[in-house]
């Protein structure tokens, strides 16, 4: 019996699990109740905010490296428990939707735990490449799609085009659930232009001359699309369902990896 194919989310917001049949079935806070003795997790997401005795509330994702690996490890093996269920006999297979930001020593705690939770085979794939398959952008394509993400805890920008990305950088600010303030949107503002200089020049001009899409959550998708527009003076849009696009698009991604048998979108750096 084939074991189960999902995809994991784990951005520092919320962690997503999205099972292939399934869909939808984990959607939380990224965080933990940590306790140094016995050095293990002892609950997630929303049931971590209640007080544990010696213990500490952590948030183990970040954008550049993992806040707390140890956590982000054991938190992890259990969303991959969840996601197996009782199917412990038949090995599983799944992608983790990481931060294009995030170190190689970051992924290799994460594929080392989502192996130890038994997984056949276990693949990382960007946050924007993962939220451009979930968009239907066209990503084999060498038409550049601008893309950018945004967080309560920052954005990620990045060009997407032909299995890969041209450019991508990330910035940590704190963006307001309202409308944008005038001191993160100069940080967006400045992580897109800074995207844009990065790309080759040759590719600039195609590049402006695409929509940006625009995702995530937690923040004012409207809002940051008009100051967008406004600023750059290229055409943007909020794509559909920008909360879990990235998500689902980890799982497209699964789904053509498993019937190309090519590893081109999935990668360790």
């Amino acid at each position: 019996m084939a074991g189960r194919r999902f995809a994991v989310e784990l951005a520092p917001d919320r962690v997503l699990v999205w099972v292939r049949g399934e869909g939808l079935i984990v959607d939380e806070p990224a965080l933990g109740r940590w306790a140094d003795s016995g050095a293990r997790l002892l609950a997630s997401g929303e049931a971590a905010r209640r007080d544990f005795e010696e213990s500490e509330l952590v948030e183990p994702m970040g954008i550049f490296e993992l806040r707390h690996p140890e956590a982000a490890a054991q938190l992890l093996r259990q969303l991959s428990s969840r996601a197996v269920g009782r199917i412990s006999f038949a090995r599983h297979e799944l992608v983790l939707a990481v931060s294009a930001q995030l170190s190689t020593a970051a992924r290799r705690v994460l594929l080392q735990a989502a192996l130890d939770s038994g997984a056949r085979m276990a693949h990382v794939l960007d946050l924007p490449l993962a939220l451009a398959f979930g968009a239907g952008l066209p990503v084999t394509s060498w038409d550049p799609s601008p893309i950018l993400y945004l967080l309560p805890q920052g954005a990620q920008a990045a060009i997407v085009c032909h299995h890969g990305m041209l450019a991508h950088a990330a910035v940590e600010v704190a963006l307001a659930p309202g409308a944008p303030d005038e001191r993160a949107g100069e940080a967006v503002i400045g992580l897109f232009e800074g995207v844009l200089e990065e790309a080759p020049r040759v590719h600039r001009q195609r590049i402006t001359g695409q929509p940006l899409h625009v995702a995530g959550r937690g923040v004012d998708l409207e809002g940051w699309r008009d100051l967008l527009v406004r600023r750059t003076g290229m055409r943007a849009r909020v794509v559909p369902d920008p909360a879990h696009c990235a998500v689902k698009g980890a799982e497209v991604a699964l789904e053509r990896v498993e019937g190309s048998g090519s590893r081109a979108l999935l990668y360790l750096r």
